[in-house]
């Protein structure tokens, strides 16, 4: 029992290990006690901050502290909904301290803004890494994909952008931006149909048949926990395709 827990200091504060045993020899010595475990004696009779004195505690770069919000915010959203969103639940799962977030946000809205259009613009920069590909039939199934690995790896992430796109959380600033990526997606989609590899269909269904089942198998891996499999994508891109295809 002693050596597991000297163990875990030593990983999480091996520069406290020492100090602990010796200070723990110490103490047997002043109570005239023999002890089987002296490093369970040890805690004991050392309180907590003492023994984390000088102790060399890992800070987080100003950078990382923005991330374990964004995604405590992402997180909060999808399992409890904008509605319900409030400071003490981000900081509680980022666990930080309050008054971090003001660090780095305004406040409870203007993080949810922030964090929409950081995450809008990876999400866009996904899709459209391959839109000078010429074949639209190509194009179109490498829009899909990469859509599909953005959702396989961060199902929350995607499940955030439509919960707070539906919100309608964004300043006209910010909603101009987002109607240009959304411009920016029809226009590929329209030369798809000018030259006949796509259906005659508006381009917004045409994006709304390619998203759905995206939204859908996104939310199956939040609930599920699980990861979407990749047989899976493939078959339902096949049946996506027939809906689309000319």
């Amino acid at each position: 029992m002693g050596k597991c827990a000297a163990r875990m200091l030593d990983r999480e504060h091996p520069r406290c290990v020492g100090y602990l045993c010796a200070s723990s020899s110490q103490s047997a010595n002043a109570t005239g006690k023999k002890f089987k475990h002296p490093l369970i004696m040890n805690i004991h009779y050392i309180s907590w901050p003492r023994l984390t004195r000088g102790c060399a505690m890992p800070r987080l770069t100003k950078k990382e502290t923005r991330i374990k919000l964004r995604d405590a915010l992402v997180a909060e959203v999808v399992e409890n909904g904008i509605s319900a969103l409030n400071v003490a639940g981000i900081v509680t799962r980022a666990k930080v301290s309050a008054g971090t977030v003001y660090v780095h946000f305004e406040n409870k809205d203007d993080m949810l803004r922030q964090v929409y259009m950081e995450l809008k613009a990876d999400f866009h920069s996904t899709i459209t890494e391959k839109q000078d590909e010429m074949d639209s039939a190509r194009l179109v199934r490498d829009m899909w994909f990469a859509m599909f690995d953005f959702v396989r790896t961060r199902p929350k992430d995607f499940l955030f952008l439509d919960y707070a796109s539906a919100a309608k959380i964004l300043s006209p600033e910010q909603q101009e931006i987002t109607d240009k990526y959304a411009a920016e997606i029809a226009a590929l989609l329209k030369r798809g149909v000018d030259d006949a590899t796509l259906a005659d269909l508006d381009t917004s269904l045409l994006s709304l048949l390619l998203v759905a089942p995206a939204m859908q198998l996104a939310r199956s891996a939040v609930l599920s926990g699980q990861a979407i499999p990749e047989t899976l994508i493939e078959q339902t891109f096949e049946r996506v395709w027939l809906s689309i295809a000319k």
